[in-house]
């Protein structure tokens, strides 16, 4: 009996054994489950990102076609074939001169402060305080300012984490704004849509917003539907066609100041490509240059950043 018993026991110890060794490897497996199958997600993230990428290059490619093909040299209009909003099933893209925006490093660069502080004023929210913002920036592009002013800004910037410090240099795009001190809690989507730092051009005023338009020309306030009419049914191929449009004199000095801060042809151009694959949402920013042999000479891209990547929650 007392074999049988210890027989009993062995076979119990056994099958305990056997049931913790099995639970060990079961939780392994679920473990290496686990593992492949986050590796196989982060796999497909990639291939589809990967995709995407490769969308948007060919778009990018027959955004630089469509511009070379431009048959009209002395202007750009809302009516060329490469201008505007083009999409299909899983891609778009938007082109805009770069120029119908505010060129934050022109401004910088401005000489006539009055003229200046009259056009931020105009643009940005009331109740800001428009003279320390474009202190600042003059602080941050390396134009001189009130000491007092710079030191505050000094004490800012290393107040952040991580802390840095002003490049004294031009602003490589519209979003390094944001670090300036004084304009952090301005919106994002609104500066990418309001200014620009790319090329030296005037505004382009077959594409610069009523807002632009009227923050440089107050006067035009009156006649601004008039402008906005012709130029997105016609388009201006000639600044002195405002003269009849708007009923303006050639020698009023409101013309005189408009032959010196517009113009109606872009050299420069912002291309925002929407791309989607398997899942994958992609928007990038690109930037382009149109040569002056256009016609003979493919446009360059100097400028390319990733706006967004994104992915559904299923693959989260």
């Amino acid at each position: 009996m007392l074999l049988n018993k210890n027989i009993e026991n062995s076979k119990g110890v056994v099958l305990v054994l056997v049931l913790v060794i099995f639970m060990a490897l079961s939780g392994l497996t679920l473990m290496t489950i686990e593992v492949s199958s986050r590796g196989a997600i982060e796999a497909s993230r990639m291939r589809s990102e990967y995709d995407a990428h490769f969308i948007a290059e060919e778009v990018l490619y027959l955004v630089f076609e469509k511009i070379r093909d431009d048959n009209t040299p002395f202007s750009d209009t809302s009516t060329e074939e490469w201008a505007g909003r083009w999409e299909d099933d899983n891609v778009s893209y938007v082109v805009r001169p770069c120029n119908s925006k505010m060129n934050l490093n022109k401004l910088a660069k401005l000489n006539d402060n009055k003229k200046v502080l009259s056009i931020m004023r105009t643009l940005l929210p009331g109740g800001v305080d428009v003279p320390r913002l474009l202190g600042s920036l003059g602080g941050w592009v390396g134009k001189s300012v009130n000491p007092a002013l710079d030191k505050m800004d000094r004490l800012y910037y290393a107040s952040q984490y991580p802390s840095y410090g002003p490049p004294r240099n031009s602003l490589k795009a519209p979003e390094e704004i944001l670090l300036v001190s004084g304009w952090k809690d301005f919106d994002r989507e609104w500066v990418d849509d309001t200014f620009t730092v790319w090329g030296d051009e005037n505004v382009n005023i077959n594409f610069a917003s009523r807002e632009i338009l009227l923050a440089y020309f107050p006067k035009l306030a009156r006649k601004i539907d008039s402008i906005l009419h012709w130029r997105d049914t016609r388009g201006f191929t000639d600044l002195s066609q405002i003269l009849t449009v708007a009923g303006i004199a050639a020698d009023s000095d409101l013309y005189r100041e408009m032959l010196t801060l517009l113009t109606v042809r872009s050299s420069y151009f912002e291309v925002i490509v929407t791309a989607e694959a398997t899942g994958c949402r992609v928007v990038k920013r690109y930037i382009i240059s149109r040569p002056e042999t256009f016609q003979t000479q493919m446009p360059k891209l100097i400028y390319q950043n990733d706006l967004s990547v994104t992915f559904p929650e299923i693959m989260q």
